[in-house]
C-alpha cells in the first residue's frame, strides 16, 4: 500500500525543528495513516516523534470495501506490532478485534496492550452485496435488494460522497439484515479501565462473542453498553434484564463502580410478559433503571433495559407506547431517532411533543404505513425540528411526508431520503412550506419500489 500524499515527502523535512515537523504531522488525518507511513521508514527521529503522536488511536471506517478499510488490516498488521505499548485508547470495529487477537498470538509479547486503559467497540460500517459502497449524489437511486429484515421492511444502503457522518453510521441500523456473528478468543487488557461499546447492529452471538469477551476485562472500572441483542436459537431464548446482567457481567468485574447501559433485545412469537417481572429483575441494582416493552403485529417483540440518567444519543424502534415524555426529560440528549409502529399511526400531536421534548434531534426516520386519524387536528404548521439535518421517509403512508415537509418547519434540512413516488406527488403540489424546507437539501436520495421477501427473518 502506497503512502499518502501528504506523508510521503517527510522524510525530506528533516533539516526542520521538531515542532515544525511535529505541526505538519498533526495535519495528517486520520492519524494512523501518519503512524502507518512512518514506523519502519528506519530513521530514528522521524519515528519516535511519530510514537509520540499514537496514544489514541481511531481505526473505525464507515465503508465496508473502501481503501480506508483495507487500510486498517494492514495497520493492524504491520504497524500494530511496532506501537502497542505506546497506545492508552482505542476505538476499534467489533469485526477486528479478532485481528487483534491474532497479533497477540504471533508476537508472543505478554505485555501486549498492556498499557491500554480506554477501549470503545463499534459496528457502524456499511457494505452491500454488489462490490463496493453505493455512491450517490443529487440523483436518484434505484436499487433492488433481498434481504430478510426484522420487521419485514426492506431497508436501503445509502452512501453518497456528500452525506454526512450521522447517516453513514445511522443506516448501518437494527433494521439491516446482516447481523453480527463472529467468534474470537477474547483479548487481555489488564490495564483497561474504562470500555465502552456501542453496537446498534443486531448482535447475533452475543452469549458465544459479547460476554466472553466483558468476562475477560476484568479490571475495568467504568462499563458502557449500547447493544442491540437478535435472541435467536443461538441466544436465550428471553429478553434481556438485570438477572443476566448480574448472572453474565457483574461478578467479573470485580472493580466495576459504574454501569452505563441501554440494551434493545429482541424476540419473534415471544410471550407476553409483565413489565414488573423486567423492572423486578433490577432490583438488587442501587442505580435507578426502567425499561420497556413492544409487542408488534409483525410478529416481532422487543425489550429496552437502560440505566438512569439516560446515556444514549440514538433510540430505535420507538413506537407510540415508548415513554418518549416523561416530567424528567429523560431523553433530551437524543439526536438520532428511528420512529416505527404497526399498531397505531403516528399523529399530528405525536410529532408536537417529539419536536418539544427532543430538541437536539438531527437524524430522524420514520418508518409507519398506517394512515394518521387526526388530520382535522393538523390545522396549522406549529411543529419545527430546528436542528434537524437529515430526514428519511421510505416506509411510510403519504400522510407523513404532508406531516413533515407541508406542516412542519425544517431550517437546517440538508439531507432527504425519500419514496419517489411521494416525492413526485409533494413537488406537483407545489407548496410553499415545501419549498422552504428543501431549499438547503445537498443530498436527495429517492428509492424505487422495492421488492419484498416472502419469508421473515
Amino acid at each position: 500500500m502506497t503512502c499518502p500524499s501528504n506523508t510521503k515527502n517527510l522524510v525530506e523535512l528533516l533539516d526542520l525543528p521538531d515542532e515544525i515537523i511535529l505541526a505538519i504531522m498533526n495535519k495528517i488525518k486520520p492519524r494512523p495513516i501518519l503512524l502507518y507511513s512512518m514506523i519502519g521508514i528506519k530513521n530514528i527521529r522521524l519515528e519516535q516523534l511519530a510514537l509520540e503522536q499514537c496514544h489514541s488511536i481511531d481505526l473505525t471506517s464507515d465503508c465496508f470495501d473502501s481503501s480506508y478499510e483495507m487500510f486498517i488490516y494492514e495497520f493492524i498488521s504491520f504497524t500494530l506490532p511496532y506501537i502497542f505499548n505506546y497506545i492508552k485508547s482505542l476505538t476499534i470495529d467489533i469485526v477486528h478485534v479478532q485481528h487483534l487477537n491474532y497479533i497477540q498470538k504471533t508476537i508472543y509479547d505478554e505485555n501486549y496492550l498492556n498499557n491500554l486503559k480506554h477501549l470503545k467497540i463499534m459496528a457502524g460500517r456499511l457494505h452491500c452485496d454488489i462490490g463496493g459502497p453505493f455512491r450517490a449524489g443529487l440523483y436518484d437511486v434505484n436499487m433492488e435488494q433481498r434481504y430478510p429484515l426484522f420487521s419485514d421492511i426492506p431497508q436501503p444502503f445509502y452512501i453518497s460522497g456528500g452525506l454526512i457522518q450521522p447517516l453513514l453510521s445511522f443506516y448501518y441500523s437494527p433494521t439491516m439484515s446482516s447481523i453480527i456473528s463472529f467468534e474470537f478468543d477474547p483479548i487481555c487488557c489488564p490495564k483497561l479501565k474504562e470500555l465502552k461499546m456501542k453496537i446498534y447492529q443486531n448482535i447475533f452471538e452475543y452469549e458465544q462473542c459479547i460476554i466472553p469477551l466483558l468476562q475477560r476485562l476484568s479490571n475495568v472500572e467504568h462499563l458502557t453498553l449500547l447493544l442491540a441483542i437478535d435472541v435467536n436459537e443461538n441466544g436465550p431464548n428471553h429478553f434481556i434484564d438485570g438477572s443476566d446482567l448480574q448472572r453474565d457481567i457483574i461478578p467479573y468485574m470485580s472493580n466495576l463502580f459504574q454501569f452505563d447501559f441501554h440494551i434493545r433485545s429482541i424476540l419473534k412469537n415471544a410471550d407476553h410478559i409483565e413489565l414488573d417481572k423486567i423492572r423486578q429483575s433490577f432490583i438488587q441494582y442501587k442505580q435507578s433503571i426502567d425499561c420497556t416493552i413492544d409487542y408488534f403485529n409483525n410478529q416481532y417483540s422487543q425489550c429496552q433495559i437502560y440505566s438512569l440518567p439516560f446515556i444514549g444519543t440514538r433510540l430505535d424502534f420507538i413506537s407510540n407506547r415508548f415513554p418518549l415524555f416523561n416530567v424528567e426529560n429523560r431523553f433530551s440528549n437524543v439526536t438520532m431517532l428511528i420512529l416505527f409502529d404497526d399498531i397505531k399511526p403516528f399523529e399530528h400531536v405525536f410529532f408536537q411533543r417529539v419536536a418539544r421534548t427532543l430538541l437536539r434531534l438531527k437524524v430522524l426516520e420514520v418508518v409507519n404505513l398506517l394512515e394518521q386519524e387526526e388530520k382535522n387536528s393538523a390545522t396549522n404548521n406549529s411543529i419545527e425540528f430546528r436542528y434537524l439535518t437529515t430526514l428519511i421517509l421510505h416506509d411510510i403512508h403519504a400522510d407523513y411526508v404532508e406531516q413533515l415537509l407541508c406542516r412542519t418547519y425544517l431550517p437546517c434540512l440538508i439531507e432527504l431520503v425519500i419514496h419517489n413516488d411521494l416525492l413526485l406527488t409533494i413537488i406537483n403540489q407545489n407548496q410553499q412550506q415545501v419549498k422552504d424546507n428543501c431549499s438547503k437539501v445537498e443530498t436527495l436520495i429517492t428509492v424505487e419500489p422495492w421488492y419484498y421477501l416472502t419469508e421473515a427473518m
